[in-house]
């Protein structure tokens, strides 16, 4: 492992001296797992998380222990030492990273909740913590924890507007279970609707995806869902 951390973090420090420098094709998995591997440290390095290290003495530690070098500066016992203290380096590091988005994040959607009830007045809000405005209200029965149901949405990245997903002309509507598994705002907002509703949601990264996030959705990302209550089925 310790092997592999300076193998990738020379490689990548190598590649962050030319930009334009073309990524590689990716054949197999192996392939795959390490350039992950590989981008995460660089990601890492990018931060600022180990801005202690020297990039020319990590080519030379790299190049002088693949050639053989036998008289190693360090003893085995400092250089765990030593990689301790670089993961350390990056724990507080990647700490500090997300302190500071939670704090930028936690500005923007609350200025955006206030601009939002005050030009929308239908919209609500609900005490769970999240806001929604009734697009159509259905006439059929309301949906239960628990309950199966029948469903087509539309999502957008809350603060950009940005589209994200939707089930229209892309797949089938969606058969699920409220709750199983649904982040917390849905489990909530499906309660809330009627077969037939449409309702649109706005989400605080809190009751959407949390501060890890998702797949591709990183950590502290608020989410509007527009989501249609098709059908309700008995359990």
């Amino acid at each position: 492992m310790k092997r592999i951390l300076l193998l990738s973090a020379c490689a990548l420090l190598l590649a962050s001296c030319n930009n334009r420098a073309k990524a590689p094709e990716l054949k197999d998995r192996t392939d795959s797992l390490s350039w992950a591997y590989g981008q995460n440290i660089a990601d890492a390095l990018k931060k600022g998380y180990f801005n202690e290290l020297d990039a020319d003495l990590i080519l030379q530690s790299a190049q002088y222990t693949l050639n053989g070098g036998k008289e190693q500066p360090m003893s085995p016992d400092e250089i765990i030492e030593a990689l301790n203290y670089i993961m350390a380096m990056y724990s507080v590091g990647a700490q500090q990273t997300s302190n500071q988005t939670q704090q930028e994040v936690d500005a923007a959607q609350a200025e955006y909740f206030k601009k939002l009830e005050q030009e929308n007045s239908n919209v609500k809000r609900h005490p769970a913590g999240f806001y929604y405005e009734v697009l159509r209200e259905g006439k059929g029965p309301k949906a239960k924890y628990a309950q199966r149901i029948k469903f087509d949405y539309r999502s957008f990245v809350m603060l950009t507007g940005e589209a994200y997903d939707q089930t229209y002309g892309k797949r089938e509507p969606i058969l699920h279970v409220v709750g199983e598994p649904m982040f917390p705002g849905l489990i909530e907002a499906f309660q809330l609707m009627n077969a037939g509703s449409i309702y649109r949601f706005y989400f605080p990264y809190q009751l959407a995806f949390g501060v890890k996030g998702s797949g591709n959705i990183p950590g502290y990302t608020p989410f509007i869902y527009e989501i249609e209550l098709h059908e309700l089925y008995e359990n």
